[in-house]
């Protein structure tokens, strides 16, 4: 993350590849980890949700901390501009809805340094645009900016009016979820972790898949396992995961006995048929507790 807020711009004044690549060097490694293991596609935007939860706050608190150097229009084009690489990123890979969630109050505030802020107009269509920031974080960042030689000191009495407009707009909507007003964001990203119901790899996997037989060995050698192959399966792997109804499970297909089918008989011992006789007493009601042990 560090190398997100270097100071290197190349000749035309964007983002220098240096910038993002170690961030996107991050998320591809993550990206390529999780197709590997064909992880479900909901828990893999759940991730990344977190991890674009990170970067939006480590970056955001700080352009918002007490010795913040960031708050100029050179620094919002620079943040900008390096966001949009990792949304395009994030769009070619499916994720463009959890990046532009995620990522939206760092993106408000680039924009907002960035953008012409030198009359009570442009101000007020920057607070529409930027409905994410409350009045906190407005506030921070309006009496922070630096403004270049050829451009006006913003009044304090213009800063003040969008800061009010903020406090009705942004700050009531969010004690109305519930969040509290603060100048820095929230580490921990407050969303629940759900465990999805479909999408798993099982339920695509056909038949053996490349590595497994390696993985199963060094298990079968260690006499922990046995791997056996049914020649007449249709090769999916849930054929054991119906659920039950009223009348018992779901009928397994005909893979469930392709091994009889090929000749092949469980190495399975029968268990022993004990006959317990139980002696009644002609003077009880009908009634006996018995207790049976064996031996």
């Amino acid at each position: 993350m560090p190398s997100f807020l270097s100071d290197h711009d190349d000749q035309n004044g964007e983002a220098d590849d240096v910038s993002t690549s170690s961030v996107l060097g991050v998320l591809m490694s993550a990206m390529a980890l999780l197709r590997g293991c064909r992880l479900n596609a909901a828990l893999t935007i759940q991730l990344f949700s977190k991890l674009f939860h990170f970067l939006n706050v480590w970056a955001f608190n700080r352009l918002v901390a007490p010795n913040s150097i960031y708050c100029s229009k050179a620094w919002g084009l620079r943040i900008k501009n390096r966001l949009a690489h990792i949304q395009i990123w994030a769009e070619r890979q499916g994720l463009e809805l959890a990046a532009d969630c995620h990522l939206a109050k760092l993106m408000q505030a680039a924009h907002l340094l960035q953008a012409p802020k030198y009359t009570g107009d442009e101000l007020a269509e920057l607070t529409s645009t930027c409905f994410k920031l409350n009045s906190l974080q407005l506030r921070a960042l309006l009496h922070k900016y630096q403004p270049t030689p050829d451009e006006p000191r913003l009044p304090h009495d213009v800063i003040e009016n969008v800061v009010r407009v903020a406090e009705n707009l942004a700050d009531e909507l969010a004690r109305s979820d519930g969040r509290e007003v603060c100048l820095e964001e929230e580490s921990e990203l407050l969303l629940p972790f759900l465990l999805p119901d479909d999408g798993y790899s099982c339920e695509v996997v056909r038949g053996v898949p490349q590595g497994l037989i390696e993985f199963i060995s060094p298990l079968q050698v260690a006499g922990l396992c046995r791997l056996s192959a049914q020649p007449t399966s249709n090769g999916y792997w849930t054929v054991y995961m119906g659920p039950h109804n009223s009348q018992g499970p779901v009928i397994r297909s005909p893979s469930a006995m392709s091994n009889r089918s090929s000749g092949y008989v469980a190495n399975r011992e029968e268990p022993d048929i004990q006959v317990i006789k139980l002696h009644k007493s002609n003077s009880g009601m009908g009634l006996s507790i018995v207790a049976a042990k064996v031996k």
